[in-house]
């Protein structure tokens, strides 16, 4: 017999309790297995979901194969369903906003030729029409030829904080009620209509005018029917005067008009035709019918003012022209 078969006859059996043994162990490897496999699947979710929850999305720019992979929440941001179809960088600037497209091919550009990352806000426009603000975020990798060989990066939905901040910049800017620049805006406004009329060396006014015995309508018909004549009364500012005037609200019945390149002269003919329309307006509060008058005073500026004396110098004659009767309008420098 050969020495060969000689070993393998030779060769004692395997045990019945290793054999178990061994078996035994097979199955703790494969449920080992099968439960990093669930952590992994259950990692990714978590993944997912956090994402989501955080409203932010990654992508992938691989140049080997100039192809761009997207998270599922890039998708959702973009207003596209998931893997409906794949991303082309010409698809993504068309969904920019046309004034940022240039700004993140640009970013891109450099990403790839110099190494930058880069991180834009941009404003994009989904397929349904909806329009988004994201933050972009995007950094070149390295092949081992230092050579960039892909771009990744994320984007992340901030247009709820966008409007937290308009809205913030509008309450700053605008009076709730009547939708003109607030006292600070105004004040800001006056004195950068001083500087530009002392560089172009060119006329200016500023008016302010009284809502003639508002407290009466007040306490008549009541506060809603006061905010009425308000907003109705800034209405007519905004439609009677011209683009480059600037209406506001001082606070209460107190409105103010800055008139840039208007004479004292000018100034009153463009506000008598305001003064005109509001006393024409009627006004209702339930069965009431009752008419409304203002009352303005204007001011031309000379170099000797600061913004302060320009402003005072309206309110005088706003107090003049109320002493002698309301319900009209006088310059300082214009005849009574």
């Amino acid at each position: 017999m050969a020495r060969g078969a000689v070993d393998v006859v030779c060769k004692k059996p395997v045990s019945r309790a290793r054999l178990c043994e061994a078996l035994a162990m097979l199955r703790r490897e494969r449920r080992h297995g099968k439960t990093l496999e669930r952590r992994l699947a259950d990692g990714d979710r978590q993944l997912r979901e956090m994402a989501a929850l955080a409203r932010i999305g990654s992508w992938e720019f691989d140049l080997s194969n100039d192809q761009i992979r997207w998270s599922e929440e890039t998708f959702r941001i973009f207003g596209i369903e998931p893997g409906a179809q794949e991303p082309e960088f010409a698809d993504i600037l068309l969904s920019i906003h046309p004034d940022d497209a240039p700004v993140l091919d640009h970013a891109i550009q450099r990403a790839l030729i110099n190494g930058e990352s880069y991180r834009l806000d941009l404003r994009i426009r989904c397929p349904d029409g909806l329009q988004k603000h994201i933050h972009a975020q995007g950094s070149p990798v390295y092949d081992e030829y230092r050579t960039v060989a892909r771009i990744i990066g994320t984007v992340l939905d901030i247009t709820e904080r966008k409007q937290a901040e308009q809205k913030l910049l509008q309450d700053a800017t605008y009076d709730a009620l009547t939708g003109l620049v607030n006292r600070r805006t105004l004040y800001e406004k006056i004195e950068a209509a001083i500087q530009t009329a002392r560089m172009t060396k060119t006329s200016l006014c500023v008016c302010i005018s009284d809502v003639d015995r508002f407290k009466v309508v007040n306490d008549t018909f009541g506060h809603a029917a006061g905010d009425e004549v308000l907003i109705a009364y800034a209405q007519l500012l905004r439609n009677g005067i011209r683009d480059s005037d600037i209406p506001g609200r001082l606070g209460g019945d107190e409105f103010c008009i800055v008139l840039p390149n208007s004479t004292s002269g000018q100034a009153v003919i463009c506000l008598e035709r305001i003064r005109l329309r509001f006393k024409n307006t009627m006004f209702r509060a339930g069965q009431n019918e009752y008419f409304v008058t203002a009352t303005m005073g204007v001011a031309e500026w000379t170099e000797q003012m600061t913004a302060k004396d320009f402003l005072e110098a309206a309110d005088q004659a706003l107090y003049r022209a109320k002493e002698q009767g309301r319900d009209r309008i006088l310059a300082g420098d214009f005849p009574d």
